[in-house]
């Protein structure tokens, strides 16, 4: 008899799972219930360009990356790492490149050519999609098993029919809107992150990781950072000391940001006193609420404690909980997309072995 298997939400980790469910047997019937468009969410990661995952390949150093989930990532990346992704998006037609910060990408920089070549994959394997949305897993008593890919909030509802806890959910990777207000458009380079500057405060990879590790920190928040480093500026000075200190910052930090900060931009570099020097050693940001518009993951979900290392329900033996619905979250750079690689092959594989 054959198996049928029902895959709730048409994102990265229930198109994937299909897929590999697929791989391993064609014989197995899989459908996906979806709402909406099938992979519509990855048009908008690596700004279109589709950010699908970050070339670490030791698997505990991938971990880190997540805030939330961390240690129960360590078997599932383990089962399904980072290559093995690469190597599977090869062999339907994805090639792929690593950026000089890591970041992995298609060679086509185009999340929009992903998107039709993983749903090309899912018509050649006979996937069948249907737009409906499904509001108890009662209506799917005719499948054999059932994956719960649905996503952050909306997937909540199905957990708590079951009896799931719900680790309660909280906005992350997301900008700031601050009192302060400067230029936008400048960006800051901090340890490798950038910092942006908005029309309503301050965006950007390093304010993203900020967020995430502080999503359930209440507002007001306080957040400073390294400017410049004050000893290199104080020797520049010296021997530049008939240039202005506003252009001789301006080698520091950008110049916009400069003409802002330094209040007696034309003073000769000769003049300027240690006061001036040190209150540019750090900038300061008094945060207001988070910048929602920016959002594009959710802390908090499914309690991992109730999911098995195949994301297989504790509670139904039966359902599987994978991709964002889960109490996972990394930072941006493909950390989101690869856990939705990694879950999905978790609970293909267990399915096929069953």
């Amino acid at each position: 008899m054959t198996k049928r298997i029902a895959i709730i939400g048409g994102g990265p980790s229930g198109v994937y799972c299909a897929l590999q469910i697929k791989k391993n047997n064609k014989d197995i019937d899989v459908t996906i219930f979806e709402k909406n468009k099938a992979l519509k969410t990855l048009l908008a990661t690596g700004g279109g360009r589709c950010n699908l995952s970050y070339a670490e390949y030791d698997v505990k150093e991938l971990a880190k990356n997540y805030p939330r989930g961390e240690k129960f990532l360590y078997s599932i990346f383990y089962n399904h790492s980072v290559s093995d992704t690469l190597e599977y998006l090869k062999s339907i037609g994805i090639e792929t490149y690593i950026q000089q910060d890591k970041r992995i990408f298609p060679k086509s920089n185009s999340a929009r050519d992903m998107r039709e070549k993983l749903l090309g994959e899912l018509e050649r394997n006979n996937v069948k999609i249907i737009k409906e949305e499904i509001l108890s897993l009662k209506n799917l008593s005719n499948f054999d098993k059932i994956v719960a890919a649905i996503g952050g909030h909306s997937g909540y509802e199905l957990a708590k029919q079951m009896g799931h806890t719900i680790t309660t959910p909280a906005p992350s990777l997301h900008g700031y809107i601050t009192k302060e207000k400067y230029p936008s458009g400048i960006t800051l380079n901090i340890n490798g992150d950038n910092l942006l500057f908005t029309h309503e405060g301050i965006s950007g990879p390093y304010v993203y990781k900020h967020s995430s590790l502080n999503a359930y920190s209440k507002y007001p928040r306080f957040l400073e950072i390294s400017l410049l480093d004050t000893e290199k500026l104080k020797e520049k000075l010296k021997t530049h000391s008939q240039k202005s200190f506003g252009n001789t910052v301006s080698d520091f930090i950008p110049r916009n940001l400069a003409k802002v900060l330094v209040k007696n931009f034309d003073k000769q570099g000769a003049h300027v006193t240690k006061e001036e020097i040190e209150n540019l050693k750090t900038l300061s940001f008094n945060i207001i609420s988070a910048d929602n518009k920016g959002e594009i993951v959710t802390a908090g979900g499914v309690n991992l404690k109730e999911i098995d290392k195949n994301c297989k329900s504790k509670l139904n033996k039966n359902v599987y909980f994978i991709g964002e619905v889960l109490d996972i979250d990394g930072f941006t750079g493909g950390f989101n997309l690869q856990n939705c690689w990694s879950c999905g092959y978790a609970a293909a594989k267990d399915i096929c072995g069953n």
